[in-house]
């Protein structure tokens, strides 16, 4: 993103100006979770915020200067006690002012704005601002530091957008096979009798209430192949998988490359399939089963289909009030601490889903 409008003989004045406030708006934000009612450390938090706005429009940085903007509101809001400023809203803040740092790092290296799209982000942090009491402003702030959490903050999105078109052919063939392979693993495996189709109805239900939805067709190849690739694993594996430090690992872990390589050889054009597939097991925060050639974060069908692998441990040959309990144990599991495979926009598609998961479906 070029940066025509930016004064650059007045930047570096600028930048040492606002590293300043930066390093102060911090302190204030740590004391404010301490001493959330103090109007001083609110007045100091909100001036340096004001002042970094407004030396990047100074210097004509408009998108930093909007960005922080949005950050201002957060700061109005806590001045007109709509919430506090709890362990959360400051970290939030506190991480989202370190995307200014890095903007402006950029813009100072190559004289260019740094070209990442931050409208999820920036989205939830108005979200934030518009908060009205303390559990939502806390959820708000949740939701910007897992968004944070992806590296890429947008990339996802132009990532798939770049993906060729599938033919209708190969559509139907790879839906076809890998149905039927599906059903051919779970032969070898009775407890995942009706798998499939249970995991296929969830990923479908949450793709409906993800913001960025993914070809139906698309998801449901996803997860009728993911782990095809286990046909190849011995009975020992599928019974008790081997974990990381074991010397099976390695074998066991190439699972969803093998299962991605026999899709693309009878189906060469189901590259986003293939990412899904190679993606299942990688966690937004790097952990899990690294996928190659790719980056973080996972696709978000990747994501879904994890959530769905998941249930399904959880209430395998469950019923009734049994099930019920794996549904709340597994929304546990989504939901809890910030070190998880999910972005925020998929814990919340799950909390939506789950309280329709009261019994198990054939």
């Amino acid at each position: 993103m070029y940066a025509e409008e930016v004064d650059f003989s007045i930047l570096p004045e600028v930048l040492v100006e606002v590293q300043e406030h930066l390093n102060e708006l911090e302190r204030d934000l740590h004391r404010l979770v301490q001493d959330p009612v103090s109007n001083d450390l609110l007045s100091s938090a909100f001036r340096h915020m004001h002042t970094i706005k407004g030396d990047f429009s100074y210097c004509h940085a408009a998108p930093i200067a909007d960005f922080v903007h949005q950050l201002e509101g957060v700061l109005q809001s806590l001045r007109e006690r709509k919430f506090q400023c709890s362990a959360l809203v400051a970290e939030a803040l506190v991480q989202s002012m370190d995307q200014v740092q890095s903007m402006m790092d950029t813009l100072a290296r190559s004289k260019r704005f740094d070209g990442i799209a931050r409208g999820v982000l920036t989205g939830h942090i108005k979200q934030l601002a518009q908060a009205r009491g303390q559990e939502s402003a806390d959820q708000a702030a949740r939701q910007i530091l897992l968004t944070i959490h992806d590296e890429f903050l947008g990339e996802r999105d132009a990532e798939v957008a770049s993906a060729p078109a599938v033919s209708a052919e190969s559509i139907v063939r790879a839906t076809a096979l890998g149905e039927q392979l599906a059903q051919g693993l779970a032969l070898r495996m009775p407890r995942w009798k009706n798998r499939i189709h249970q995991q296929r109805n969830l990923v479908l239900a949450l793709n409906e209430r993800y913001p960025f939805p993914t070809p139906p067709e698309t998801l449901t190849i996803a997860v009728y192949w993911h782990d095809v690739g286990l046909l190849a694993a011995p009975d020992a594996h599928l019974q008790s998988p081997p974990q990381p430090k074991s010397p099976d690992w390695a074998a066991y872990s190439a699972h969803p490359e093998r299962a991605a390589t026999w899709l693309l050889s009878i189906a060469p054009d189901c590259t986003e399939v293939a990412q899904i597939i190679r993606q299942h097991h990688l966690w937004a925060n790097g952990a899990g089963i690294a996928a190659p050639a790719y980056g973080l974060p996972p696709h978000q069908g990747a994501m879904m289909l994890a959530c769905a692998d998941m249930l399904h441990d959880n209430v395998a040959g469950l019923s009734g009030e049994d099930y019920r309990r794996g549904v709340l144990r597994t929304l546990f599991d989504v939901t809890g601490g910030l070190e998880t495979r999910f972005d925020a926009a998929l814990i919340n598609a799950f909390e939506a889903v789950a309280h329709d998961l009261t019994q198990p479906t054939g």
